[in-house]
């Protein structure tokens, strides 16, 4: 059976990579100044959140796979 990690692993590239682009441009680093925005570090902690959680919940669900014989 194909592991879920093999999806799981570049959806969460591709959110992480997301949630870091409009990190920069909330805080406006594209326009050559940085501005403490709120939203922007919010935004990026979110991102980091749920890469995080995408990568170990494959990890999860591919060793429950595996240990009920799949």
């Amino acid at each position: 059976m194909k592991s879920i990690k093999s999806v799981a692993m570049p959806a969460a590239l591709i959110v992480f990579v997301i949630c870091v682009y409009a990190f920069l441009l909330g805080n406006k680093v594209f326009e050559g100044k940085f501005e403490n925005e709120a939203i922007a570090w919010y935004i990026l902690a979110k991102g980091i959140f749920c890469s995080v959680a995408l990568v170990a919940l494959s990890r999860i669900l591919d060793g429950v796979i595996a240990k009920l014989g799949g």
